[in-house]
């Protein structure tokens, strides 16, 4: 059955609110525009998807027999584009010849894999696999190239019922629709708990299939689907039908268990059959549909055939709004773009291409979040890197002017972890295609990892018909507040990490925990840091546990910062590493100040069992703190490199010989003269030897620091590069440190 409606005529100057933007690409002049081609590693591309609220583009290559690949595009057809080509080493499984591939909201994403199996004929052990979207993460960890023993790559999850999947698409969090091109049906896959990258325990999984709902596998075309999250409709393109359905995902009644094949043979949760699915006909083709997308009350389905795009209106009952004529035949995935526009991937061309219509009278766009520092993945990322220190967060974003209206009012909102901060209305002139960066209110946020979303209403005081463009997301973490002098931490509380620390790390199964065992027998917690559990050889692994930042303006030289360690190596050739680093810019830059590993960091004998410290099995460290001592916001970070050895075990952390010197009682000095110009004399009275003398601005940064050596009781510092201001001079000697407000007339 087709379905037919004339072309909805819009008015050029704009929708009336109600309509929908994409029905303008039925009535405008459209421009296209190759975003990525061969030039960048496009090869045989099959899909492509965006990562949730960025302009981050994934297009999925179907590669060979040693697996597909990505093309990553960062700022997708905004200044500053830049593409860069990844392929897992394990993708000869994981992703063998892939299909398609589905962005979840949480960023997390899967794809299928047009193949039966990846070793022989007879097997049917392959389907959908979960990756992280997470770039610190995928096709960056445990890429070994199938060493035994070894993690299995960058994957977090696979369930293997599904051999020659067309199609899927995103559900809700862990939860994606199958098109099953080997058993001919659609199936609800819900890999429920994933596995960590490279594992390989499926036995959380859960499968539904609906065994009355056929479908049919075209070799070497895809038949891709995505799901309407609000009407409940699961749209599938049946290839073999070259027809174009819909499901809904709220029928169906499950009628009993299935039993999974000993050709593809795994442990699940459960495997459950549904039958009485509501399924309709959206349209039947004479050529092969193959790309598909939905917003808005559209359907957007491409033709393979002759490189055609139908618009279907399916807010009732579906109906064919009109057809996109691009003359590129060979398209094979569609996408609406986070900025409202039709994008898509043409396979024989090797190119992803963008469609853009007129642009809308009045559209403002977010195309990026400038502060904080914030990456492109969810709240658990996998960096020290986008990390702020401050209670507050002042966010700036770029507006863009996506309309043919200069832009003169918009209102802008941001909101930290869901909590809505106040509106702001911004006001001036933007020309179209134009972009400028805004500031916008202050944010209280405390210390750990969130997620921040800026987006735009009413450009101009109206309706805004293009959504799509107006929200932008990333995730950033605050290490906050300072702390003084004394720092301890024994790790008695029961939570891990302790209240004020960030724990950055990736593997669910060998990772840092609280060990209910304490250092030198005398409290009942420490950090364990599991080198030993599992069959995984997990060389390699780093995992980053950081401090509270602390305030060393005022210790004493000979402060330093110990903590009790155990370790045991597994055999004499394991070289599990323990190291400590410092920073004193928000981890912009560190420094390694502790670094042992293997023989030097064990406490104990060789040890082929798991680990477990005795009282008599602990070492105190002593880290000196030459290079950070004065600084008053100094970040430390504790690091491990796994050997697949043994377990590493601290405690006891604390900052000692910190009483601080005050300036009467310490260095008693005087300078001159004060305001100053070109110099400065520091008059110490009867000192004599070496000392440095330090400036801080106004706001506590170190503006530069020199070692002198003091001649008859008198130093002397240039102050003739130094900018004109009020600074804190500091005077540091082996034994005293005292200080003293200086203003610098400049030159």
């Amino acid at each position: 059955m087709k379905h037919f409606l004339s072309l909805i005529t819009l008015a050029t100057a704009g929708l009336a609110h109600g309509q929908v933007a994409i029905d303008r690409y039925l009535s405008d002049a459209l421009t296209y525009t190759n975003i990525v081609t061969s030039a960048d590693q496009v090869s045989d591309p099959r899909d492509l998807d965006f990562k949730p609220f960025t302009n981050e583009l994934w297009v999925v290559n179907k590669g060979a027999s040693d697996g597909g690949s990505m093309v990553i595009v960062h700022n997708a057809g905004l200044p500053g584009q830049a593409a860069e080509y990844r392929k897992d080493t394990h993708s000869s499984h994981f992703m063998r010849m892939p299909s398609a591939l589905a962005f979840s909201d949480n960023g997390e994403w899967s794809a299928v894999s047009e193949i039966q199996n990846t070793n022989t004929s007879s097997p049917t052990f392959m389907g959908p696999a979960l990756w992280l979207g997470d770039l610190n993460i995928f096709a960056t960890v445990f890429q070994n190239d199938w060493l035994s023993g070894y993690p299995l790559g960058s994957h977090i999850d696979m369930l293997h019922q599904s051999p020659y999947a067309m199609g899927i698409a995103a559900d809700s969090a862990k939860v994606f629709w199958v098109m099953d091109g080997y058993n001919g049906n659609i199936c609800r896959y819900d890999f429920v708990q994933d596995h960590g990258p490279g594992y390989d325990n499926h036995s959380a999984g859960k499968i539904w299939r609906y065994i009355d709902v056929p479908v049919t596998r075209v070799p070497d075309v895809p038949s891709h689907m995505v799901l309407d999250k609000i009407g409940g409709w699961l749209y599938f393109i049946d290839g073999g039908n070259k027809q174009v359905k819909r499901m809904n995902v709220n029928s169906g009644t499950i009628t009993g268990n299935l039993t999974v094949p000993g050709t593809a043979n795994e442990t699940l949760g459960s495997y459950k059959k549904v039958e009485g699915a509501v399924v309709e006909i959206v349209d039947t083709w004479t050529t092969q549909p193959c790309g598909i997308d939905y917003t808005m009350g559209r359907l957007i389905v491409s033709d393979h055939d002759n490189g055609d795009i139908r618009i279907y209106d399916v807010t009732g009952t579906p109906a064919l709004l009109g057809t996109i004529p691009t003359g590129q035949a060979g398209i094979m995935g569609v996408k609406v773009g986070p900025d409202g526009r039709i994008w898509f991937v043409n396979n024989t061309g090797n190119t992803t291409v963008r469609i853009d219509p007129t642009p809308l009278a009045n559209d403002a766009a977010i195309t990026a979040i400038v502060s904080p520092a914030n990456a492109t993945a969810t709240v658990n990322f996998y960096s020290t890197d986008n990390t702020i220190c401050s209670g507050s967060v002042l966010p700036t974003v770029t507006l863009t002017n996506a309309g043919s209206n200069d832009l003169t009012q918009v209102t802008i909102d941001v909101d930290v972890d869901g909590s809505v901060q106040p509106s702001y209305s911004w006001a001036g002139t933007l020309a179209p295609g134009a972009s400028t960066n805004v500031d916008l209110p202050v944010a209280a946020v405390l210390s750990g990892a969130h997620v921040i979303s800026a987006h735009t209403s009413g450009p101009n005081g109206t309706y805004d018909p293009n959504e799509l463009n107006d929200r932008m997301e990333g995730a950033f973490r605050v290490i906050d507040p300072i702390q003084n002098l004394p720092f301890n931490e024994g790790f008695a509380a029961t939570t891990f990490p302790p209240d004020g620390w960030n724990y950055v790390h990736f593997n669910p199964n060998n990772k840092m925990t609280r060990a209910t065992v304490g250092g030198f027998g005398n409290t009942a917690g420490s950090m364990k840091m599991d080198h030993y559990s599992g069959s995984m050889d997990i060389t390699g692994q780093l995992d980053y546990l950081l401090m509270p930042r602390v305030d060393l303006y005022a210790a004493t030289p000979g402060t330093t910062l110990e903590f009790s360690v155990a370790y045991a190596q597994y055999n004499t050739a394991s070289t599990d590493r323990f190291m400590v680093k410092a920073s004193t810019d928000c981890g912009a830059n560190w420094n390694t100040i502790y670094d042992k590993q293997g023989s030097t960091l064990s406490t104990t004998g060789v040890n082929t069992s798991t680990f477990t410290p005795t009282s008599a099995q602990w070492r105190t460290e002593h880290v000196d703190l030459g290079l950070v001592l004065g600084q008053p916001d100094v970040q430390f970070m504790f690091v491990t490199e796994s050997n697949f050895g043994n377990n590493m075990y601290m405690d006891d952390v604390g900052i000692g010989n910190t009483i601080g010197i005050q300036e009467s009682a310490a260095l008693n000095f005087s300078i001159y003269p004060n305001p100053a110009s070109d110099r400065v004399d520091v008059m110490l009275g009867t000192l004599k030897g070496p000392a440095t003398v330090e400036l801080y601005d106004a706001v506590g940064a170190l503006v530069r620091s020199e070692r002198v050596n003091a001649v008859n009781g008198m130093l002397h510092s240039d102050l003739r590069t130094v900018a004109k201001g009020v600074y804190t001079l500091t005077v540091r000697t082996e034994t005293a440190v005292g200080s003293k407000a200086l203003i610098v007339l400049g030159r």
